[in-house]
């Protein structure tokens, strides 16, 4: 598929002045929303709203898009009493008065006025409501992954362009301002030069188990009609192959598409391994390793390939989320976590325009050098004495030498600064769904693009069980 424009720190850089918020950019490098480069003509268009699924991901989204004006929340869906119930209270409480559903079919019959609905319910589920709100000609904004099933994926796309509605997809990095302004460094001003190799990780401290009240426990009837057979997995679904794509879609999958969008290109193939070694009663593999190979084009019509990793890991937090992106020319660090990241360039790499004004804010910015230090004091020669031993200091506890990683040589930059007033990671991605909605503007995720990241991700878990190469065809990537 063509990608519009639109970690580790595994490199030996200098932490302190790569992966630490250091402020010193400030607002130059701040960038405003890619998709509201002006004012809306139809800002005051009220669009009304309704919600499929108000769990934790759902709950989020909604907090997000209340901050949007002239939103008019009208429906609340949840098969669960107790998240509906939450829902339909708290919209209460910002003058929203939304009437509360358990089955998503009432209310696109009941609720003639919904222009949009936000789908927020476990991937299983994501097609079966995503295409009938489309049918309803309704615009759909769905959480990713779009679907368990590839299969069921397609369709939200084949129904969206025949509905003629919008289906946009929940990979919310594509309208995070930070993100866009690193592609502009990676695809446009080429600050790693010519990419060869990328990585990401997203890491946490111990499996993700989602609990709930006792008191608020559905019962075996209810529960068999939904299509869980227990409590648990009707909560943590995340870890069943009937309900997920485990972790490699539920984490990787923010990130392995930001990897095709910055590539600007699918992949051609993954390898990875994987298991169940944490953790009991689950389906889904607790940790995975993949490999995946993009092919690009090279000088004189040729190609060549770009190489990446991935991992997720449930057994610790070493290293946390961030994505990678290394040329021959210098490497790019960026996360959701604006302290995370920056701009390295080779030493032997030309200084670009670009680079010379990052040196120029850099400098500026750069806090004032600090007092001298005071004399040191007498060495402890008592200790020395006694021991026969040159007595130890901060880096040399006990005689036995502590050593320190040396910095890749190099000109480094800070992480690209959020701005001054940000928002949350998921605002800007709605508000590009809205104003689609009222002006007409590009989605940043429509259905085509969440399709191939889908494929992308969930053939990993194919690579796993095969313990083989997965191979991926162009058209495996057409919706």
């Amino acid at each position: 598929m063509s990608h519009p424009e639109s970690k580790k720190s595994s490199l030996g850089l200098n932490r302190r002045d790569f992966l630490k918020v250091t402020g010193m950019l400030g607002a130059g490098l701040a960038i405003a929303p890619t998709v509201l480069s002006e004012e809306a003509k139809n800002a005051s268009k009220t669009v009304n709203v309704g919600f499929i699924g108000v769990g934790t991901q759902g709950r989020v989204l909604l907090t997000n898009a209340l901050k949007i004006p002239n939103l008019k929340f009208v429906a609340v869906t949840d098969v669960w009493p107790y998240h509906q119930g939450y829902a339909t209270r708290l919209l209460k409480k910002y003058q929203h008065n939304a009437n509360g559903y358990a089955d998503h079919m009432e209310m696109l019959e009941k609720e003639k006025e919904l222009d949009a609905v936000i789908i927020a319910t476990p991937d299983w589920k994501h097609a079966e409501h995503s295409i009938a709100c489309l049918k309803a000609g309704k615009h759909v904004y769905c959480e990713k992954e779009m679907s368990n099933s590839l299969e069921l994926a397609k369709q939200m796309v084949v129904t969206s362009k025949e509905a003629k509605k919008l289906l946009q997809i929940g990979h919310q990095r594509r309208s995070n301002p930070r993100y866009n302004k690193a592609f502009d460094f990676v695809a446009k001003k080429k600050c790693c030069g010519k990419l060869g190799f990328v990585s990401a990780q997203w890491n946490r401290a111990k499996r993700l188990d989602v609990g709930w009240p006792k008191d608020q426990e559905l019962d075996a009837a209810a529960l068999a009609k939904l299509g869980y057979d227990s409590m648990q997995k009707f909560r943590n679904w995340r870890w069943y192959k009937k309900y997920s794509g485990g972790p490699i879609a539920d984490l990787g999958s923010h990130q392995i598409d930001i990897f095709n969008w910055y590539i600007g290109a699918s992949p051609r193939a993954v390898v990875a391994s994987g298991g169940m070694d944490w953790s009991e009663g689950i389906e889904w593999y607790d940790n995975i390793n993949a490999m995946y190979e993009w092919e690009v084009p090279a000088d004189g019509g040729k190609k060549r390939i770009v190489r990446g990793f991935y991992q997720t890991l449930s057994f610790t937090s070493h290293g946390g989320y961030a994505e990678t992106f290394i040329g021959d020319e210098g490497s790019l660090i960026i996360s959701e976590n604006a302290a995370t990241g920056g701009i390295r360039r080779e030493q032997e790499a030309p200084e670009a325009e670009w680079e010379k004004e990052l040196a120029k804010q850099k400098a500026a910015a750069a806090p004032a050098a600090p007092a001298a230090p005071a004399a040191p004091a007498a060495p402890a020669a008592t200790a020395a004495t006694e021991t026969g031993k040159p007595a130890p200091t901060k880096d040399d506890e006990g005689g036995i030498k502590v050593g320190h990683s040396v910095p890749a040589p190099g000109r480094y930059y800070p992480p690209i600064p959020a701005e001054a007033n940000a928002k949350s990671e998921h605002l800007p991605h709605i508000e590009n769904f809205i104003a689609a909605i009222r002006e007409g503007a590009a989605l940043n995720c429509p259905g085509e693009i969440g399709y191939d990241t889908a494929v992308t991700v969930l053939k990993v878990n194919d690579a796993v069980a095969s313990q083989k190469r997965i191979e991926y065809t162009p058209e495996e990537f057409k919706a």
